[in-house]
């Protein structure tokens, strides 16, 4: 709630530029009061980013932090967000003023025209997207479907994956506000590029973060310990 009325004001202005900052200024803030309550925060292989164009970044989602430390760390993010995220007015109004991309929650479909206008938005643009192909929580060493959005939006935007893995829920657990100490790390991997067959696209990407993912995990328990 506090994030949100910091950024709220800055929705006020005209465009996309303030309201994303103060975005990025509330993250940064956020991973600034992680460090000092103890909890660290490692983002590796930013290099792997492309240079010369842009990239779908597709990410294991295990906490309320996870979008909270990338975009700290990256700050000229589009969202793909699910319709369920516009039930919430000020949510939905700030997401809205950054341009994200919404999509049905059940699945991944056109919401009135929102999709078309968000990649529309993307491809003028030219910024990166951040999408979760789980298309929610998922609690840590657990999984669940991998769904063929992300697959769809490369595909339409021609542009890379670049699949994310995490152990952040080891220390900021899902839709809790509390925090552990230790290291939490997220690794950008290898891109990924969508081809013809969409099955094997998603195994391949499935198998990239939950495989990664599940190393983090162990290190950062092992950490803990």
């Amino acid at each position: 709630m506090m994030g949100l009325l910091v950024v709220a004001p800055a929705t006020l202005i005209p465009g996309r530029w303030a309201t994303v900052g103060a975005i990025w200024l509330y993250c940064r803030a956020m991973t600034g009061w992680m460090a000092l309550c103890g909890l660290n925060l490692l983002v590796r292989r930013l290099h792997v980013l492309p240079d010369t164009e842009p990239a779908v970044i597709a990410s294991k989602h295990q906490s309320w932090g996870d979008g909270i430390c990338l975009v700290s760390r990256h700050r000229e993010l589009t969202y793909v967000i699910g319709d369920h995220m516009l039930k919430y007015p000020l949510v939905g109004w700030i997401l809205t003023r950054a341009e994200a991309v919404v999509v049905d929650n059940a699945g991944g479909k056109r919401t009135n025209g929102g999709l078309d206008t968000g990649l529309q938005a993307l491809q003028r643009s030219g910024r990166d997207v951040l999408i979760y192909p789980e298309g929610g929580l998922s609690e840590v060493g657990r999984k669940k479907r991998y769904r063929l959005g992300v697959y769809q939006l490369a595909r339409v935007l021609n542009r890379p994956v670049i699949p994310v893995a995490t152990n952040l829920g080891v220390f900021w657990p899902q839709q809790k506000w509390e925090f552990r100490p230790g290291l939490a790390i997220i690794e950008f991997l290898d891109p990924i590029y969508p081809g013809d067959d969409p099955k094997a696209f998603i195994a391949a990407l499935e198998t990239a973060i939950e495989t990664r993912t599940a190393e983090l995990v162990k290190a950062g328990r092992r950490g803990m310990g």
